[in-house]
């Protein structure tokens, strides 16, 4: 079976836009990753062969932090 590519502007987790703001050519800081605290363990969930290819959508940080309470 053939693996598909990586897309880095899609989450590695739920496979939604990530909306990622370095991709996207903003200034260093201005993507909405820069102003939350991010739990280091939601990247236990992303797959071995996706680790740090993609970043992970703000939904999916946003469960993570909601599930986690």
């Amino acid at each position: 079976m053939t693996q598909q590519p990586i897309n880095a502007a899609r989450c590695p987790l739920c496979g939604e836009d990530n909306r990622c703001g370095n991709l996207a050519g903003l200034p260093h800081g201005a993507c909405w990753c820069s102003r939350i605290d991010f739990p280091r363990d939601i990247l236990k969930r992303i797959p071995d062969e996706r680790r740090g290819k993609a970043c992970v959508c703000q939904s999916c940080v946003e469960k993570f932090v909601s599930d986690a309470r």
